[in-house]
């Protein structure tokens, strides 16, 4: 696949997603992280192992992928997303990955996906509660039509902090690839999944765009007015 897509956040999502689309012959992988492999980490990133420590994780989540998919170019970018790179780094690419692990962040990958007209795929995981949600700007709905109002920073724990099981993370990792290529050709309807490990349920539903949305319909304010705490 010639489509260029780019991982931000290669932890517990980024790890499984940027795994199986490698797999599935995509040439050109974008992998966005300024954080180092940690002893932490090992249980659910699954392209790392304990010689990695201390590693940047994008260099180790490359060697990993070049030495089992040598078709699969990686571009490195060891440094967070925010205001100043947002636009440059993600113009660059046909589709992102959302990999990241705290809500406010997300909100902030959605808002310049939206402005940019870049699709793009989130998914989020805490314990045993997953969810995946591809969106295409001016398509589909997007995490504000969902979630209307950003919370507080640091107000929804990641799932380092509140524990997930690392196959549970894998699952939803794959899940979100798989939703990216289908999304990368074109291949609706686009649906929300909502995964419930703990009750062994999964269902998916066709969310609504609202049409005062603060990123995608009258409402717009998205990447213009960034919130601040969103692009460390």
């Amino acid at each position: 696949m010639k489509k260029r897509i780019l991982v931000v956040g290669v932890g517990g999502l980024g790890c499984p997603a940027s795994l199986a689309l490698a797999e599935a012959g995509v040439e050109n992988l974008g992998l966005m992280d300024p954080d180092k492999v940690e002893p932490s980490n090992l249980h659910r990133q699954i392209l790392y192992s304990e010689k990695d420590l201390g590693r940047l994780k994008v260099e180790a989540a490359a060697d990993y992928l070049k030495n089992h998919y040598s078709r699969c170019k990686t571009a490195l970018i060891p440094e967070a997303l925010g205001a100043q790179n947002a636009e440059k780094i993600l113009s660059e690419y046909d589709l992102v990955i959302d990999g990241l692990d705290r809500l406010e962040k997300k909100f902030f990958l959605n808002d310049w996906c939206v402005n940019l007209g870049k699709p793009y795929v989130h998914a989020g995981v805490v314990k045993f509660e997953g969810q995946v949600l591809p969106v295409l700007p001016g398509k589909t709905a997007c995490l504000r039509c969902l979630i209307p109002k950003i919370p507080p920073p640091f107000a929804m724990p990641t799932c380092q902090e509140a524990g997930v099981l690392g196959s549970f993370s894998q699952a939803i990792g794959y899940l979100q690839a798989h939703e990216a290529l289908r999304l990368a050709e074109g291949q609706g309807p686009f649906r929300l999944w909502k995964v419930d490990a703990q009750k062994r349920e999964a269902r998916s539903i066709t969310p609504q765009r609202n049409p005062n949305c603060e990123a995608c319909g009258k409402g717009k304010v998205g990447a213009e007015t960034p919130q601040p705490l969103c692009a460390s």
